[in-house]
């Protein structure tokens, strides 16, 4: 089938923040070819797929395939494929990359009825020679068990934060710096449910910016101003949950990230020293040792798609946030929970979004907003109040009949009623927890 289709970049495109800027070409498609892919389908390019554009002096290889419907779908190619840069492009002129063929063996997960693959390279190297697979994207419903139940405190806080626009102006309404957010804070007991919601993120000039750089204020695109400021942030605030955002690729996709590494091979930021110190950022354990979020995702996925507002929500099970400051801010928000879980403090999830570069700030609340209530609705099941067994919110004698028929093994336990039984949290339940539940009886 021969058709005659024109990219047009617009120039009012975003940037993905999942790497540095970098556009794709803009190529004539001369050719597509329809595909059906049942598990994976193998090409190559050849001769006729060549371009070279003197204005930018780079040499292209591009194919378009026809998919015939909707198709979740990656790219996998040899790490010795000749190139620099591979961009996945589809028929709403949404794209994925720039991916480093140095560097990666497949892309992300990206959507088209209509897919490009284009291939840039500053030398005239030969990719014939080199295979290619498409292959389908299983979002396989991986159960993500965490029991990281935690003592009731008044109004715990859950912890936001943005990069790059969308993700600074959906989340500024929860800042408590008025001069960020002179209309006031919104996240006081947020919607009555019992939690407090702060953001934090980085100023941009102008603040609808395309190429944004490094920009100003808190939380900046810098390895160093990221770890220097998050820190001293999460000491202020002990945060129960945290969610961190970031642009993602120039779509209308909701990416929930599930890999983090504490990785050494950084994409360089914008001003030196171009990459974290120290490298690797976590000097307690092993290069690239991966950490996970434990944010309830299927079900942030399944509230979002289920909203009806025009994003595309799914995991990402397999790949990785992309080696730049986006996944060191996610590895810093899953880090700080896989150390804070014990003691009154503790985290109980953690994890980063990629917000689509399309996406409209108003749209991008609604899905913040619905993420953070699916955040909420994963606490509570969590939260338990101290003495208070039988989790009817009153401590008084039943609760201490319980614990005393626990100890004589009359009654089970339920792990929520374990941590509420055990009062002076020295992980048994015994006859101190029994005086210990006596005394809060009687101050009562």
């Amino acid at each position: 089938m021969n058709k005659i289709i024109i990219f047009s970049f617009f120039c009012y495109y975003l940037i993905a923040q999942v790497a540095p800027f970098k556009l794709p070409e803009n190529i004539l498609i001369k050719q597509k070819s329809i595909i059906e892919i049942s598990n994976y389908f193998e090409f190559n390019f050849n001769d006729s797929d060549k371009y070279f554009l003197d204005d930018s002096n780079n040499h292209i290889w591009q194919k378009t395939f026809s998919l015939n419907s909707s198709e979740r779908i990656f790219v996998e190619f040899d790490d010795e494929t000749c190139g620099n840069n591979l961009f996945l492009i589809n028929d709403k002129k949404e794209f994925s990359g720039p991916y480093d063929l140095k560097s990666f063996k497949k892309t992300n997960p990206f959507k088209a009825t209509e897919l490009t693959i284009q291939i840039l390279s500053k030398e005239d190297c030969d990719v014939t020679n080199q295979n290619f697979k498409i292959q389908k994207f299983e979002d396989i419903r991986q159960t993500v068990k965490n029991e990281s139940y935690y003592e009731y405190r008044e109004n715990p806080v859950i912890l936001i934060t943005g990069y790059w626009p969308p993700t600074n102006e959906m989340i500024r309404d929860f800042s408590q710096d008025l001069n960020l957010n002179p209309n006031g804070w919104i996240g006081d007991n947020w919607e009555n449910k019992g939690y407090d919601i702060v953001s934090y993120f980085p100023e941009f000039e102008p603040s609808n910016c395309d190429n944004c750089g490094q920009g100003f204020g808190d939380l900046q695109v810098d390895y160093q101003n990221t770890s220097e400021d998050f820190w001293p942030i999460v000491e202020m605030h002990n945060p129960v949950a945290i969610i961190t955002f970031s642009r993602g690729f120039i779509d209308y996709s909701w990416e929930l990230e599930y890999n983090y590494y504490n990785r050494l091979n950084w994409i360089s930021d914008y001003y030196p020293p171009y990459l974290p110190t120290p490298n690797p950022p976590d000097e307690y354990v092993e290069n690239y040792f991966i950490r996970h979020s434990s944010l309830p995702m299927q079900e942030i996925m399944e509230n979002i798609n289920n909203a009806n507002i025009g994003l595309d929500s799914y995991i990402d099970w397999y790949g990785d946030p992309g080696r730049f400051v986006s996944e060191f801010m996610g590895y810093h928000g899953v880090w700080y929970r896989d150390i804070n879980q014990l003691g009154n403090d503790r985290c109980v999830t953690a994890g980063h979004v990629h917000v689509g570069g399309l996406i409209d700030v108003e749209t991008a609340k609604i899905a913040t907003h619905s993420t953070i209530r699916t955040v909420i609705d994963y606490l509570d099941q969590f939260i338990y109040l101290s003495g208070d067994v039988n989790q009817d919110d009153i401590i008084d004698i039943l609760d201490l009949v319980l614990i005393v028929n626990f100890i004589l093994s009359i009654e089970d336990f339920a792990i929520i009623q374990q941590y509420a039984a055990d009062i002076n949290q020295d992980g048994i339940i015994n006859i101190q927890d029994v005086i210990g539940l006596i005394n809060i009886i009687l101050e009562n």
